[in-house]
């Protein structure tokens, strides 16, 4: 399983637009100058392409940071890799 916070910001960066050396786990998605709506749903394709999981719309959009977001995947990753039954 990937660690996803290695990989996240790069992401974040780049569909922001957004230098990737100024965001970190504490970085608020609504600090970054081009955050908006778009941005936040190209964000969320690029997730599910990037780490193949598939997150609650809703949820995603409660989500502040990308310290919580990388949680969030990771929770969704890790369920994956768990066995059920």
């Amino acid at each position: 399983m990937p660690d996803v916070m290695t990989t996240l910001p790069a992401l974040v960066a780049r569909v922001a637009r957004h230098p990737v050396d100024e965001i970190d786990a504490d970085s608020r998605f609504a600090g970054l100058g081009r955050w908006g709506s778009m941005v936040a749903v190209r964000l969320l394709a690029n997730i599910e392409q990037t780490y193949e999981v598939r997150l609650d719309l809703r949820h995603y959009l409660r989500i502040e940071t990308v310290g919580e977001l990388a949680a969030e995947i990771s929770r969704h990753l890790a369920a994956r890799a768990t066995p059920s039954g």
